[in-house]
């Protein structure tokens, strides 16, 4: 008799799993360090998207609908605080962690212009990799369904048609 041949699953085709973890959006000019950063946070459960400037960190946000803004304040082109007052307009109470290697910005304390944007915590370089991550957590839970599912594109879209 023949041996039967297990059979699989056939793979889905299209689209892969919709994957409701998190998005971290950090945008910084220091290559290195975005990579430190995707690895710390990958490591909390999150999906980390990352870019080199402002332009492109907007691009990316207006795509994937981020849960949390990281942005460096000193980056070349649009700058961190440029880029926040653009995803503001998309996104008004995406959360925002501000980083930067200055204590000034154009003459102001980068703390107070970075509250006055509505950060929710601003990390002075060098910092411990251990503040990102607790910073993102306090904003955005990896394990919560109800983060993930206030940006799910289907929950968006429900509560538009049930909008007045």
């Amino acid at each position: 008799m023949p041996e039967l041949a297990q059979s699989q699953p056939a793979p889905v085709r299209g689209r892969p799993p919709l994957d409701l973890s998190p998005v971290v959006l950090i945008a910084d000019d220091e290559r290195a360090l975005l990579e430190l950063l995707r690895y710390a946070l990958n490591a909390e459960r999150f999906r980390v998207l990352t870019a080199a400037d402002g332009h492109s960190a907007l691009a990316l946000a207006e795509a994937s609908m981020p849960q949390a803004l990281v942005a460096d304040v000193g980056m070349p082109g649009l700058d961190g605080f440029g880029l926040i007052r653009a995803v503001r307009g998309l996104y008004p109470s995406l959360p925002v962690i501000v980083m930067s290697g200055d204590s000034y910005y154009r003459g102001r304390p980068v703390e107070a212009v970075a509250a006055e944007h509505g950060a929710v915590a601003t990390l002075m370089k060098p910092f411990d990799v251990a503040e990102l991550q607790q910073a993102v957590r306090r904003v955005v839970s990896p394990a919560s369904p109800q983060s993930a599912r206030q940006w799910d594109p289907a929950h968006l879209l429900s509560a538009n048609r049930n909008a007045p």
